[in-house]
């Protein structure tokens, strides 16, 4: 009894319109989930490989001085170390903003560079937060190595120990 309610429901032109509004809703979200790959975000992509080189220049930085750490630490050159940070370097910029009647509007104080174009003034950069890092080194798997290349990375980086792993090379 069950099937034959069935296709009641699905017979006729209650049925038909049915079909098409199913097949209208499929092809809808697939257009919605085309427009989602659009060019937009290929210069999205652009601008953070550009900060992305920043963000790479500043780990690369924050892992020389680790290295050299623990190098004085153990005394040995073989050292391998990786930095994992949270996200990209921030940019703030100066800004002006105006309030009239209730609205408000904010403007990018721009400073001509020597190509005559406005470039906004840079208040400050923000680093990105370390969340974790790793140190492969001679000695690494010693307690003793282990607590004292610990205390002086957390110390270093200001963060936590339980966020920092050393272990010993073979």
């Amino acid at each position: 009894m069950g099937e034959l309610k069935m296709k009641k429901m699905f017979s006729g032109a209650d049925g038909k319109k049915l079909v098409l509004l199913v097949v209208v809703g499929v092809l809808g979200i697939a257009l919605m989930l085309l427009g989602s790959f659009s060019g937009k975000k290929k210069s999205e992509t652009q601008n953070l490989s550009s900060i992305s080189d920043e963000t790479e220049a500043y780990i690369s930085e924050v892992e020389n001085k680790i290295r050299n750490i623990t190098e004085q630490i153990t005394g040995s050159k073989k050292t391998c170390v990786a930095v994992t940070v949270k996200s990209g370097i921030e940019f703030v910029y100066a800004y002006d903003e105006k309030t009239a009647s209730g609205s408000e509007s904010k403007s990018y104080v721009t400073v001509k560079n020597s190509s005559g174009d406005g470039a906004p003034v840079l208040v400050r950069r923000i680093y990105p937060e370390i969340v974790g890092v790793s140190v492969v080194c001679e000695g690494g798997d010693r307690g003793e190595m282990q607590s004292k290349l610990i205390n002086a990375i957390s110390t270093a980086l200001g963060i936590s120990s339980h966020r920092i792993c050393i272990v010993g090379t073979k």
